[in-house]
């Protein structure tokens, strides 16, 4: 009975080591084909005293577009949120009280949101500033 006992154990030791063993060699899983591309090609115009109109190349599996901004008088890393478009084109109407803060120059970033669960949006755009005054 002890010779059972033994050839049990041994056994069970082995797979035991072959199963942690494969359990140790899993490979990491690249994600990186479910992050969004940040919007390119994006140019800034001012159309009145108040609009900014925003155009930019569409992303392949957009959902929708974030679009952000901020003002010269603020630090690099501050978004106001200007508005969403399904579409590659925004209007922005900023107030004219901007101007009378001393402010210059907004500038704008764009981040793209996808279509499809399981998919990551994308980090802002670079900033693209407009003279305002």
């Amino acid at each position: 009975m002890k010779s059972k006992i033994n050839i049990f154990g041994i056994v069970l030791t082995a797979v035991a080591a072959l199963v942690m063993s494969a359990c140790g060699d899993q490979k990491e899983v690249d994600n990186s084909k479910y992050y969004m591309n940040a919007p390119t090609g994006i140019v800034a115009t001012k159309i009145s005293s108040n609009t900014i109109l925003l155009t930019w190349n569409e992303v392949s599996g957009a959902g929708h577009y974030e679009i952000g901004y901020r003002t010269d008088l603020e630090s690099g890393d501050t978004r106001r949120n200007a508005g969403t478009s399904s579409i590659t084109r925004y209007e922005h109407n900023y107030y004219s009280w901007y101007i009378t803060d001393g402010v210059t120059t907004l500038y704008y970033y764009i981040k793209t949101h996808p279509s499809k669960s399981g998919y990551i949006a994308s980090d802002w755009s670079s900033p693209i500033p407009v003279s305002v005054p």
